[in-house]
């Protein structure tokens, strides 16, 4: 049965879809696992990067989306592998053989079939707290389904606090949360953690680091300048990777669909062995994967 892991901040820009394209990548290319990416946020960027635009458009076209998955599981029981597009991305393992990575694509109209599924469970007067646990249930259950198709399901988490966003956190054995080192980071780290661990500020800090259900990855780090006294004192309050992931060019252009697949040392130039640091040092975290 898969392992699943979210990737969440509510602060947007902070790299969440291309740190999940990476984990993605890492574990069905190093780590050989079966891996599903599930892009749980409109703007579907997780998407374009492993489909190109093309795909992504004929994906939209063919209903193969979560938002089709979504709304369809309002009248029917439809099996989620109706929906995922395999031998998604433009990477190989060293071998040059394709891994083993599936998506189940993002969609723009992703926030108005969450809008149409609270109404949906609005009906015969039903008080709106009730409506928004059953919707939450929904889609914890649909997105559970996912277990028995993968290794590890990645989880691709919109900014803010949806629906979807708050069922995937519920559901995922460990959630990382990438943060940009900048004035504001610190906030939104904090405010993440209290909605992962379902309990007030100073109730997170007294778990022990080691046993809480989030770990925190620095991206897009500068050298130099306050990033270094930034991502320390998250570091002090919030368990946070030692590896980060640098500001790059090679890190950009990584995230160009190529119609030729290419290896990761290819696919990501000079910041290959940052993104191995943070695989492996995350692999030893997660340590059931």
């Amino acid at each position: 049965m898969a392992y699943f892991l979210a990737v969440a901040n509510r602060k947007g820009g902070v790299g969440k879809s291309t740190i999940s394209v990476m984990l993605a990548h890492a574990f069905s290319t190093w780590g050989y696992k079966r891996v599903l990416l599930i892009d749980l946020d409109a703007q579907s960027n997780s998407s374009l990067i492993l489909l190109g635009g093309s795909q992504w458009i004929e994906t939209q076209r063919k209903s193969l989306n979560v938002a089709a998955f979504i709304e369809d599981r309002m009248y029917a029981m439809n099996p989620i592998a109706d929906y995922i597009v395999g031998k998604a991305g433009d990477v190989t393992d060293a071998q040059g053989r394709v891994p083993t990575l599936s998506l189940l694509p993002g969609s723009l109209a992703f926030e108005d079939m969450q809008d149409e599924l609270i109404t949906h469970y609005s009906r015969h007067n039903t008080p709106f707290r009730q409506a928004k646990l059953k919707c939450a249930n929904h889609f914890r259950q649909a997105l559970a389904m996912a277990a028995p198709l993968a290794d590890v399901v990645i989880m691709d988490c919109a900014p803010g606090l949806s629906n979807a966003t708050a069922a995937a956190l519920a559901l995922a054995a460990k959630v990382v949360v990438p943060f940009r080192p900048d004035a504001v980071s610190e906030f939104a780290v904090d405010r993440i953690s209290t909605i992962i661990e379902g309990k007030g500020y100073d109730d997170v800090m007294s778990i022990p680091p080691e046993k809480r259900r989030y770990i925190c990855i620095a991206n897009a780090v500068r050298s130099g300048g306050k990033d270094d006294t930034i991502i320390d004192t998250i570091a002090f309050n919030h368990p946070t990777l030692a590896a980060r992931m640098p500001q790059s060019t090679d890190v950009a252009n990584a995230f160009d669909w190529s119609d030729e697949r290419q290896t990761m040392d290819e696919k990501y130039g000079g910041s290959v062995a940052a993104l191995r640091a943070v695989y492996d040092e995350l692999l030893t975290t997660l340590g059931a994967v």
